[in-house]
């Protein structure tokens, strides 16, 4: 394990535990390397050894590894470490062919560098460049291959008759030529209509338990849920009130109302996103959140699409799968002991479920170093995850929102290329 990941591992211990820890999180945000930074070790690890500030001269090291490879040069090189970007995933896959990476080091470069996803393989490009790294083929090798097939957008993922990832990757094994490659992925172009069909499983499976009439966000509301109301509540008439209870009703149990108490943002507080039904003005440009933790948030939108088969991105897909398991197993924890408390190794035993989520659904493991994972970390290692973790998304909401709602400042756009 890296310095880097050994200095958030050691930093999610006890952050929850300071007694300003709003300060303590936005120093710890502003710690979390860009991916300029994530690339310097990259680069000393493939020989680099020149000035680690010199922009020109890594730039150059770059470029000069992906042209010896014959890969084509990505616009903007310099603003890698000049700008806080991130890169496309076809744009991560250029460095890997330009660095020689076997599978196995891809997959870390994507994860550890680039915080994405690993292979893909109900994408057709990436199915590709899956068979062309493990064949040791070149990139422009592979972009040959890909200009043979005719390339299948995502579309719904089916709720029956599914093909898994598995499938693909047994077939794949018996492939040993470009051109039986290209039949097979023009034969079969029906595998490749949709993704994360295993992830979409999972998150259903999940989420039924989450939902279910006697599921765990019931029972916990029931049992234990302390709502995020105000103290004092004005209402002005009978009308009023009665409108409020209808609205209140309507809304209760649904998507929205569960997904808000997870993050514990569910009562009088949240009436002013009720409207929008998004938390996203208090995400963005909040000291206490990085921007790659606020990038792609757990929202109802991505989640509503997920239940109804609708292709979201891979972030979004992983990010809300982590937030369902976490509360899936604390919530469970909590009714059965009716006590929010963890217990001796409990901790251990939330990350592992976590990361077999998601590994089922072919998604990196929670690494310390992602600024979302470090809140899932932070708050599991608390000696009360689940409050731990809403106190935290309540703070969020006062950092950006007066008690009437209003927002303190205006919100400025992030830069981010996907």
């Amino acid at each position: 394990m890296s310095k880097y990941t050994d200095f958030f591992k050691n930093e999610s211990y006890d952050i929850f535990e300071a007694e300003d820890y709003n300060e303590e999180l936005k120093k710890i945000a502003k710690n979390f390397r860009t991916f300029g930074k994530a690339l310097d070790t990259f680069i000393l690890e493939r020989g680099y050894v020149g000035d680690i500030d010199n922009v020109e001269e890594k730039v150059k090291f770059i470029t000069d590894a992906l042209k010896q490879s014959g890969v084509p040069i990505p616009v903007n090189i310099k603003n890698w470490y000049l700008e806080h970007t991130r890169i496309k995933k076809k744009t991560a896959f250029q460095i890997c062919f330009g660095f020689n990476l076997k599978l196995e080091e891809v997959d870390d470069f994507l994860r550890r560098i680039c915080l994405l996803r690993g292979f893909d393989c109900h994408s057709i490009e990436e199915v590709v460049y899956f068979f062309a790294i493990k064949k040791g083929l070149s990139y422009s090798k592979a972009q040959e291959i890909i200009s043979r097939v005719q390339i299948v957008k995502p579309l719904k993922v089916p709720k029956e008759d599914v093909i898994y990832t598995e499938v693909i990757l047994e077939a794949l094994d018996d492939i040993d030529s470009e051109d039986e490659l290209v039949e097979f992925i023009n034969n079969n172009s029906e595998m490749f209509e949709y993704n994360n069909a295993t992830a979409y499983d999972v998150i259903r499976i999940i989420w039924k338990e989450i939902s279910k009439e006697d599921g765990i966000a019931l029972r916990e509301k029931i049992k234990l849920y302390r709502a995020f109301d105000k103290e004092v509540e004005v209402i002005e008439d009978e009308y009023t009130e009665e409108k409020t209870r209808k609205d209140r009703k309507r809304i209760d149990e649904s998507i929205w109302e569960i997904l808000l108490q997870m993050l514990g943002l569910s009562g009088s507080y949240a009436n002013a996103f009720y409207s929008e039904r998004s938390i996203k003005k208090i995400l963005i440009d909040n000291e206490m959140l990085h921007p790659l933790a606020e990038d792609s948030f757990p929202d109802r939108d991505g989640l509503n699409k997920i239940l109804n088969g609708t292709h979201i991105s891979e972030e979004r897909v992983r990010k809300l799968l982590i937030l369902l398991a976490f509360y899936s197993f604390w919530g469970n924890r909590a009714i059965k002991k009716n006590s929010y408390e963890a217990m001796e190794n409990d901790d251990i035993r939330c990350v592992s479920f976590i990361n077999s989520n998601l590994m089922d659904a072919g998604y990196p493991t929670l690494y310390p170093g992602n600024p979302y994972d470090f809140v899932i970390f932070a708050s599991v290692n608390s000696g009360m995850p689940l409050v731990a973790f809403r106190e935290y998304m309540r703070e969020l909401f006062f950092e950006k929102i007066d008690l009437e709602g209003n927002i303190y400042e205006e919100s400025k756009s992030i830069t981010t290329e996907y």
